[in-house]
């Protein structure tokens, strides 16, 4: 087996979200077998939401390039957002790696990374890498041009109101897998649709936009498909936009969501681009989520990719 080069030191980023129990496992194993292999490294437990921001700053403040996340998606783009506002001149040399234990976990699945810890150690050890994409989404709040880092994918209209419902729902229900799914049709039948102007490289339109959907990697939602050509390694963006759908729609679309051919569908308009521009029709707070992450702003939004924008440790190169 490859071994990782023993001049790295790792900072080890672990959210406890799993269980108490299970947690005190994980980080049990994961300690032990990374000083049995002679890995330098320093751990920190998460304790709020935004607190893996903070704590990828104070690591790459005392040196820290490389980094071990124990933890769902929205704790990879927490590091990711980390790194991104260090201000660090250079992120090439900057690589995650990634152990799932969230609910979701819809950027290990593109990497077939699952909740088995111990065999995305073993890939962890193998010290595989490859140069993965990042996209940014900027946008005005409080009269000041903000910007937030995506690993995964942002959205629009409503993907960005099934993240706040199914976030609200969590507090009462708990996590589970096909949370999600239940917000979304929860949602569905009351959101209403969005005029948009999108402006990309190529065209400019503008539509009555249901959702929307711009994807580095292909599965949001805890399995859901909805850029399923999205390759985080491209240098490009999937975007995904929908009209509203009538209930016949609703039905006929569901399973494409899960079975990767939601881009035949009737309702779908999609295309691909490196940057856009996004409109609204209201000169108001618009709800967006990143990585299943709230966020809240006004228009204009400009969505882009940054490729090759950091290292991650994978399965296969």
């Amino acid at each position: 087996m490859e071994q990782l080069p023993a001049n790295q030191k790792w900072a080890l980023i672990m959210n406890p979200k799993s269980g108490k129990k299970t947690f005190r496992k994980q980080k049990k194993y994961l300690l032990n077998h990374l000083t049995k292999a002679n890995i330098v490294y320093e751990y920190r437990v998460t304790e709020r939401s935004g607190h893996a921001v903070s704590l990828v700053s104070e690591f790459i403040e005392k040196g820290y390039k490389h980094f071990l996340i124990l933890g769902g998606d929205g704790t990879v783009s927490e590091v990711t957002n980390g790194i991104f506002r260090s201000g660090t001149a250079d992120f090439s040399d900057m690589t995650i790696a990634l152990i799932p234990s969230g609910t979701g976990n819809d950027w290990g699945r593109f990497w077939q990374l699952t909740r088995n810890y111990k065999k995305s150690l073993q890939v962890f050890f193998a010290g595989k890498c490859r140069n993965i994409d990042i996209g940014q989404v900027t946008y005005t709040k409080d009269n000041t041009r903000q910007s937030h880092f995506f690993i995964n994918s942002v959205g629009f209209g409503l993907d960005a109101e099934v993240v706040h419902l199914t976030h609200r729902l969590k507090r009462y229900l708990g996590s589970f897998s096909f949370l999600y799914t239940i917000s979304l049709l929860l949602a569905v039948f009351s959101h209403k649709p969005t005029e948009i102007n999108i402006q990309t490289e190529q065209v400019c339109i503008t539509k009555d936009v249901f959702t929307m959907n711009i994807g580095n990697g292909c599965y949001s939602g805890g399995g859901i498909k909805q850029t399923p050509e999205a390759t985080p390694y491209d240098g490009i963006l999937d975007v995904l936009v929908a009209k509203q759908p009538t209930f016949k729609d609703v039905v006929t679309i569901l399973p494409r969501l899960f079975n990767g051919t939601i881009l035949q569908h009737r309702i779908i308009y999609s295309f691909k681009g490196k940057e856009f521009n996004l409109r609204f029709d209201k000169n108001e707070n618009i709800l967006v989520e990143a990585d299943g992450i709230n966020l809240e702003g006004q228009a204009p939004f400009n969505v882009k990719v940054i490729p090759s924008a950091l290292r991650m440790i994978v399965p296969n190169v």
